[in-house]
């Protein structure tokens, strides 16, 4: 599977992006780093840049050294958006993004909203890291082998999601349908030891809450 690291201007968590990089080589597996418009300023100094992606009224200028992937400020999809859409015509299928949550909210929702959308396509996989929060997206049976009792997770539905399951927490949900109208999966715990979450149909989405 190729995979990209995609850094946006949200919140930035450097260690965590290293352990990201450090994780990938261990495994030799091959990764590229995107930076997405003003995202360019958390990795400059620390990383390869492969390419930078955006229509720069974020970052404020246009950078020399590296190739770059300019969009008309005037347009219908985010910046994040066409970075995926990018580097998946150039066969990426996993998708790691930083500095996509925090700092603005609008910003952070349209990044769900956009991820999820391309996720329910499918063959690709997308995750939200930063020093707070993991977001995955779950389509069949997703397993957390070794949940740390009390750690906090939550699961939300952009749209429908039925024959929900949920086994090794500490609320457990049986064939269970959500909506994006009430927020029943919000502020679940792991119990200890393995979780397996589930869903037959819809896409659903998986916050893993590193600290509180």
């Amino acid at each position: 599977m190729k995979n990209c690291i995609l850094v946006g201007g949200g919140n930035f968590c450097e260690q965590e992006f290293n352990k990201c990089r450090e994780e990938f080589e261990s495994l030799q597996e091959v990764y590229t780093v995107v930076a997405v418009d003003s995202g360019y300023e958390y990795i400059k100094d620390i990383v390869e840049v492969a390419c930078i992606v955006g229509d720069f009224d974020s970052l404020g200028y246009v950078p020399e050294n590296i190739p770059v992937i300019k969009h008309d400020p005037i347009k219908d999809y985010t910046d994040m958006a066409l970075a995926i859409e990018y580097m998946q015509n150039q066969g990426i299928e996993n998708f790691i993004i930083f500095g996509g949550l925090g700092g603005r909210l609008d910003h952070t929702l349209a990044n769900l909203q956009m991820a999820h959308g391309f996720f329910k396509e499918g063959d690709m996989f997308i995750t939200f890291i930063d020093s707070d929060y993991d977001v995955h997206f779950i389509d069949d049976t997703f397993v957390i082998e070794d949940g740390k009792k009390g750690q906090t997770f939550s699961l939300f539905a952009f749209d429908k999601c039925s024959g929900v399951n949920v086994s090794g927490a500490k609320y457990n949900l049986s064939n269970h349908t959500l909506t994006n109208t009430f927020p029943l999966g919000v502020s679940n715990e792991f119990a200890g030891g393995e979780c397996v979450i589930s869903v037959d149909e819809g896409v659903l989405i998986y916050v893993e809450v590193k600290r509180g």
